[in-house]
């Protein structure tokens, strides 16, 4: 004779339980519903909105004769304009000692084709600069200004050439190697 099995009783998951022990939501009309006070929404949510400062306004150059040079250095590039005027040199519409951050060797390397070529207080310098970072952006502004000298006097080029100011800093970086950490560097190597 065959013996039937006994039922035995459901096994009960936790999420049935869980679902046994969540209501569902009750159904609003419209009609029914409140207006909430903006002041309540506004005191509810200490999270400030983000700003975006990285965006960099494009500074309105003056208007009168102006002479252009481009300049590049390892990712940075720079547009430069020269204008007659008094010696005035900014960054993105900032002061260029502020923009270097005071940086004494990077303000020397952006003068140093206005020095060779004896112009520093005849122009106004605007430059916008982009990409990398600012010892790149203060290479890219010396090589777009000594470009636009040339613009304004090709005399110049003999000066500007004989200190290596024309020309474009090829030195880039490394790249990364596959077994390696950088683009030389190693890992720590222990023999036992």
């Amino acid at each position: 004779m065959i013996e039937k099995k006994k039922a035995s009783p459901k096994k009960v998951t936790k999420t049935a339980v869980v679902k046994k022990k969540v209501k569902k939501p009750e159904t609003v009309k419209p009609a029914e519903a409140q207006p909430l006070a903006e002041e309540t929404v506004v005191a509810a949510s200490p999270v400030q909105p983000r700003v975006h400062h990285h965006k960099v306004k494009k500074e309105k150059l003056p208007l009168g004769p102006k002479y252009y040079g481009t300049g590049r250095r390892k990712e940075a590039v720079a547009k430069v304009w020269l204008k007659p005027g008094s010696g005035k040199i900014s960054f993105n519409g900032r002061d260029y000692s502020e923009y270097l951050n005071g940086r004494q060797l990077l303000e020397f390397q952006v003068k140093r084709p206005l020095v060779v070529t004896n112009t520093l207080n005849a122009y106004d310098v605007f430059a916008e600069v982009f990409g990398g970072g600012v010892p790149g952006q203060a290479g890219a502004v010396s090589l777009g200004i000594a470009r636009a000298l040339l613009v304004i006097n090709p005399d110049f080029r003999i000066k500007l050439k004989r200190v290596g100011l024309l020309r474009r800093d090829p030195r880039m970086k490394e790249r990364k190697k596959y077994g390696l950490k950088r683009a030389r560097k190693a890992f720590q190597y222990t023999k036992r």
